[in-house]
């Protein structure tokens, strides 16, 4: 997620970036999401020193035994209570907003990234093997554990729903070995 700081200081940096992932320029709607959260915090802020400052009067009034300013000033700090409940709750919606926002913007992309529209357009940079050759078709995974009775996908399917797989035999018991080994190294 973005540092509303580091953005507000490189907005022109983020459109760029944004524009090169075909999302246009972000920066101002986000700053100015920013910028009300940012009002609404100082707005509650000021109600809070208010009530303070009425609290502390409330003590002296009484002191100096003045019920009726005492009185008023804790009608008053009773409204300002209200208010600022109501000022809390605007606070959190707009932070809320704004965070929702962030979470979904891709991350920046480096100056010497290739720009493309899909997977057609990557460039490849680099090759440490030849992809290994064979006279025949090589068959996916969950072909192979299908034909070989190691994966059930009809059966996942009625326990819990598509995109899930039971495992069977070797295959379970190598699953079961791997994550062993993990949770013993780690």
């Amino acid at each position: 997620m973005y540092d509303m700081k580091w953005l507000r200081e490189n907005a022109e940096q983020f459109d760029t970036s944004m524009r090169r992932r075909g999302l246009g320029n972000l920066s101002g709607e986000l700053l100015e999401m920013d910028d009300a959260r940012r009002a609404a915090v100082a707005h509650m802020n000021e109600l809070q020193e208010k009530r303070n400052t009425a609290s502390r009067q409330i003590g002296k009034a009484k002191g100096q035994g003045n019920e009726e300013e005492a009185a008023r000033l804790l009608a008053e700090v009773g409204n300002l209570k209200a208010e600022i409940q109501r000022s809390e709750e605007k606070v959190r919606e707009l932070s809320e907003a704004l965070h929702e926002r962030l979470l979904v913007l891709p991350n920046l992309l480096k100056d010497d990234v290739p720009d493309g529209a899909d997977e057609n357009d990557n460039v490849e940079i680099s090759r440490f093997l030849e992809p290994t050759g064979f006279d025949f078709k090589p068959r996916e995974h969950y072909e192979l554990g299908e034909a070989l009775g190691l994966m059930d996908f009809e059966a996942a399917a009625r326990m819990s729903g598509s995109r899930f797989v039971v495992l069977r035999g070797e295959l379970s018991r190598l699953e079961r070995a791997l994550a062993a080994f993990m949770l013993d190294l780690h």
